[in-house]
């Protein structure tokens, strides 16, 4: 295994007035204060808080698939309502697959600064065709969720509230009618059979419609998403012993030192050492 990229990041809470906070809003930066939901590229990530907890509130790794779980103790638990992870000091890291639907929760207070490292896993150890699967099936469910939002819009901007019947909903042209086999005697002789004539001004047909939007409701998509995550998790990697040969020839990066004034960006100032430890 190899870093694909180790980075450090920083949120920084805002103004609830303006959005900005005071002391970035003087230094000219635009910080952010969490992260949306997102995969990263590599299967193995990371994140170690670098900020100790009396500096900041809110923060953490927040996971979709933990939204629903009971929590017993919320005092003493690292998982907190909503999903999110939360290390109780400096120096824990959260270890996760990045395939994971995941996100940076919000920062309430203070700063919260972490180091993120994607982990880059040699090919050889993963099941032929499960990346490939998954990244399929997620996206159909972004093509759902993409109608299923067309939709929502639609029907907002034809004045139509929750309560109506389909029939009321604005009706949906079918724009590819132009590549569909058209009805003509000729083809009627050839086989057999008539079929309806899809025209410029064709519309969905109601039934399919149904069906469309009960495949995009937002409980069906979430629900299919969590259920393709638990199968990449469980069959991604190959076990020990049917993993290839490991190569040793590879190229390797190389350590630079660098100053740490000449950094673009974020100046890191830490007084003691960091123990890092996994919570999970």
């Amino acid at each position: 295994m190899s870093f694909l990229d180790l980075f450090c990041a920083s949120y920084e809470a805002k103004d609830p007035d303006d959005g900005v906070s005071i002391e970035s809003e003087e230094e000219g930066r635009n910080p952010m204060d969490r992260l949306d939901f997102h995969r990263d590229g590599s299967v193995l990530s990371f994140t170690v808080l670098l900020s100790p907890p009396e500096e900041f509130e809110g923060g953490g790794t927040a996971f979709d698939a933990l939204e629903d779980v009971a929590i017993d103790d919320v005092d003493n638990s690292i998982l907190q309502p909503s999903g999110v992870i939360q290390p109780p000091d400096a120096g824990y890291a959260t270890l996760h697959s990045g395939k994971l639907l995941h996100g940076g929760h919000v920062v309430t207070k203070g700063q919260r600064i972490v180091l993120v490292g994607f982990v880059d896993v040699h090919e050889r150890n993963f099941k032929p065709g499960a990346l490939g699967r998954a990244a399929k099936e997620w996206g159909r469910n972004d093509v759902r969720s993409f109608w299923n939002q067309r939709r929502l819009s639609m029907t907002k901007q034809h004045g139509n509230t929750e309560g109506k019947s389909i029939n009321d909903n604005p009706s949906w042209n079918l724009k590819s009618w132009r590549y569909l086999p058209k009805d003509t005697p000729e083809r009627r002789l050839i086989t057999g059979e008539g079929r309806s004539y899809f025209g410029q001004n064709s519309t969905v047909p109601k039934s399919m419609l149904e069906k469309m939007e009960k495949r995009a409701s937002l409980e069906k998509i979430r629900k299919r998403r969590l259920i393709t995550e638990d199968k990449l998790l469980r069959e991604v990697l190959l076990p020990r012993e049917e993993r290839g040969e490991k190569i040793e020839d590879e190229e390797e990066g190389e350590w630079m030192e660098v100053d740490i004034g000449s950094l673009d960006g974020l100046t890191l100032g830490w007084d003691g050492d960091v123990n890092v430890e996994s919570d999970e």
